[in-house]
C-alpha cells in the first residue's frame, strides 16, 4: 500500500511504494530538489528492491539477528538514559492513539491535542509501511528480525492483558517470541550481564582483575557520586593522589571513632579501684626477651632496643602508687604507652614489632583476666586498634610511608593474588571505606581500567591471541578479542551495562507488576517515534 511523508519543513511526498524506506537515497534526493526550488523528477518512483523469496528472508533474518538485537538494545539504552523524553513519548503517543480512537465530536468537545494526534498517525503510518504489504513485512523480517519479533511480542502481551481464557497462552507466546528472552536463554543470563564468570573472564583478559570490572558495573548501576568518581578516574579527569587523600581521611575518621569508643568504655572503668597484679606483664616481657636471645646473646639488636624501651616503661610503672596506677584504668594507660612504641616501629622490622606486641598483649590480657568489665567495654576499642594497625601496615599508610608506596598498594587492591594476601588487603580497604565514609573503590577501579592496553602478562599475549582468533573467526573475532582485552573499553562497557541495569530496575520499581519481557518491549516501543524521525522525514517532535 503506497504511503506519503511530510518533512519537518512541510514538504509532502505522496504515493511512495511501501517497500521504499523513508530514508531511501532517491527519496532524499527528491526532497532536496524541492527544497532547492527545483521540480522533482516526473518519473514515478518505482519499487527500489526486488521481491524476496522465503529462503532469502530466512537467510537474511538469521544473518541480521545479532545486529538487530544490538539495535534493539540501543533503543532500550536510549529509553533508559533519557527518562523524561521517554515518558513524554509514551504519554503523547497514548494520548494520540486515544484521540484517534474516540469519536471526533467528543475529541473536539474535550479539546484536541494536535501534536499527539500527529505523532500517533505517524507511528501508525510507520507500522503500515512496515507491515502493510506482504513484501514490506518480508523485508522487515529480513532486515530487522528482532524488531519484528518485539512487535509481535508486544501485540501478544497486549492480548494477554485482556480478561479472556486465551490470556495465559498469549502471555506464554509473548515470551516465546521475545528476542531478548531468546538471547538471554542462549547466553544463560537476563539482567545479570556481569555475573561471576563474566567478571572473572574480563578481569583475566584485561589483566586488571575481576574486582575492577565489578566496581565499574556497580558504579553505573549506583549512579550519583559513585558514578562520577569512577568516570573521573577512568578518564583521567582528576589527580590519582585524590584517592590517597580520601584513604587518609578515612583512616583519621576511623581513629577518631576509636577514641570515641575508648572514652565511652572508660566511663565504666574509672570507677573500678581494684589493684591488679603485674606478674603476667613481667612474664610477657621475660618471654619476649627470651625469644630474641640465644644463651644470653641478643639475636636482633633492633628488636632488643625497642623491647628494652618497653621494659623500661613497665619497670617505671611498677614503682608508681598501686592504688592509683595499678588499677584497670592505670594499666590501660601503661598499655597506651607501649602502643605508642609499637606505632613508631616500621612495618619492615617484623621481629621488633612482634616482641613489643607481646608486651602490649600481655598487659591487655592481665586487665581482661582480672577486670571482666574491661574486657566487655574495651573489646570494640581493641578491635578498632588492631584494624587500624593492620590497615597502616597493609596499605603503607603510616606517617613515614611514601605516597608512591601507598598508591601502589592501594591500586593493587583490584587484584586477588599472593601480593594482596588473596583478598585480605581488599577486605581491609572496604572496612576503611565503610567506617571512614569516603569512597575509594570506584576511584581505584577507574584508575585500574584507565589504560587502553592490557596489563601484566596479558599485554604480551593479547596480540598473539587476536591472531589465533582471526584464524578461527576472521577479523570480527580478532577485533572482539582485542576489544575485550582493553581495560578502558571493558571499563566503559561494564559501566554502561550498569547504567542500563539501573534504568531497568528504576522502571521495574515504578511498575512492579510489569515483568521483564513487557518492560523491555515497553522501553523499545517508546523509542519508535524517534526512529521514524530520520533526516527530517516523519515526526517533527
Amino acid at each position: 500500500m503506497p504511503y506519503s511523508i511530510t518533512t519537518k519543513d512541510g514538504i509532502t511526498i505522496p504515493d511512495i511504494p511501501d517497500d521504499v524506506a523513508p530514508d531511501a537515497p532517491e527519496l532524499k534526493a527528491m526532497v532536496e530538489r524541492i527544497r532547492a526550488g527545483q521540480k522533482p523528477t516526473e518519473k514515478p518512483m518505482a519499487s527500489s528492491q526486488p521481491q524476496m523469496s522465503a529462503a532469502d528472508v530466512a537467510v537474511s533474518a538469521v544473518k541480521n539477528f545479532p545486529s538487530s538485537v544490538g539495535s534493539m538494545l540501543g533503543d532500550i539504552y536510549q529509553a533508559v538514559s533519557s527518562p523524561v523524553q521517554t515518558t513524554k513519548a509514551v504519554l503523547d503517543l497514548g494520548a494520540g492513539i486515544l484521540q484517534n480512537a474516540l469519536p471526533e465530536r467528543l475529541v473536539q468537545a474535550v479539546g484536541e491535542d494536535k501534536a499527539s494526534r500527529d505523532l500517533a498517525s505517524k507511528v501508525g503510518q510507520h507500522y503500515v509501511q512496515r507491515y502493510g504489504s506482504v513484501e514490506g513485512a518480508k523485508r522487515a523480517l529480513a532486515t530487522d528480525p528482532a524488531g519484528v519479533m518485539a512487535d509481535l511480542s508486544t501485540v501478544l502481551t497486549g492480548g494477554a492483558m485482556l480478561p479472556t481464557r486465551a490470556a495465559p497462552a498469549l502471555a506464554t507466546a509473548a515470551r516465546a517470541v521475545d528476542p531478548l528472552m531468546l538471547t538471554a536463554r542462549a547466553t544463560g543470563k537476563t539482567l545479570d550481564v556481569l555475573g561471576g564468570a563474566t567478571k572473572a573472564g574480563l578481569g583475566l583478559q584485561t589483566g586488571v582483575g575481576s574486582e575492577a570490572i565489578g566496581q565499574a558495573y556497580q558504579a553505573g548501576k549506583t549512579g550519583g557520586e559513585t558514578s562520577d568518581l569512577f568516570k573521573a578516574n577512568l578518564r583521567g579527569e582528576v589527580p590519582q593522589l585524590e584517592v590517597l587523600d580520601a584513604a587518609k581521611q578515612n583512616l583519621a575518621k576511623m581513629a577518631t571513632e576509636r577514641r570515641r569508643i575508648y572514652n565511652e568504655g572508660m566511663k565504666n572503668i574509672k570507677g573500678d579501684a581494684t589493684v591488679l597484679s603485674l606478674k603476667g606483664v613481667d612474664d610477657a616481657v621475660k618471654q619476649a626477651l627470651d625469644d630474641i636471645s640465644f644463651k644470653g646473646q641478643v639475636k636482633n639488636e633492633v628488636a632488643f632496643e625497642r623491647l628494652s624501651e618497653a621494659q623500661a616503661k613497665v619497670n617505671a610503672w611498677k614503682k608508681l602508687d598501686p592504688a592509683e596506677f595499678h588499677t584497670p584504668e592505670g594499666l590501660d594507660a601503661l598499655k597506651q604507652q607501649i602502643g605508642d612504641i609499637l606505632e613508631k616501629i616500621p612495618y619492615e622490622q617484623k621481629t621488633a614489632l612482634g616482641s613489643v606486641n607481646q608486651v602490649y598483649n600481655g598487659i591487655k590480657s592481665e586487665i581482661v583476666k582480672q577486670a571482666p568489665t574491661y574486657a566487655k567495654t574495651m573489646k570494640a576499642y581493641s578491635d578498632a586498634t588492631d584494624t587500624i594497625r593492620e590497615i597502616e601496615k597493609a596499605l603503607s599508610m603510616g606517617n613515614k610511608a611514601s605516597a608512591d608506596t601507598a598508591m601502589r598498594k592501594l591500586q593493587s587492591l583490584m587484584r586477588n593474588n599472593v601480593n594482596t594476601n588473596y583478598g585480605q588487603r581488599l577486605n581491609l580497604a572496604k572496612e576503611l571505606e565503610k567506617v571512614g565514609g569516603k569512597q575509594m573503590m570506584p576511584a581505584l577501579a577507574g584508575q585500574a581500567l584507565s589504560e587502553w592496553t592490557p596489563r601484566g602478562l596479558q599485554r604480551a599475549t593479547s596480540i598473539p591471541t587476536a591472531f589465533l582468533a582471526q584464524g578461527v573467526g576472521g577479523l570480527p573475532l580478532a577485533g572482539a578479542s582485542l576489544a575485550t582485552s582493553s581495560p578502558r573499553l571493558m571499563g566503559e562497557a561494564a559501566y554502561g551495562a550498569g547504567r542500563v541495569a539501573k534504568g531497568l530496575l528504576d522502571v521495574q520499581n515504578r511498575m512492579p507488576d510489569i515483568d521483564y519481557p513487557t518492560m523491555f518491549n515497553l522501553l523499545y516501543q517508546a523509542q519508535q517515534p524517534y526512529r521514524i524521525d530520520i533526516n527530517g522525514v516523519g515526526n517533527s517532535n
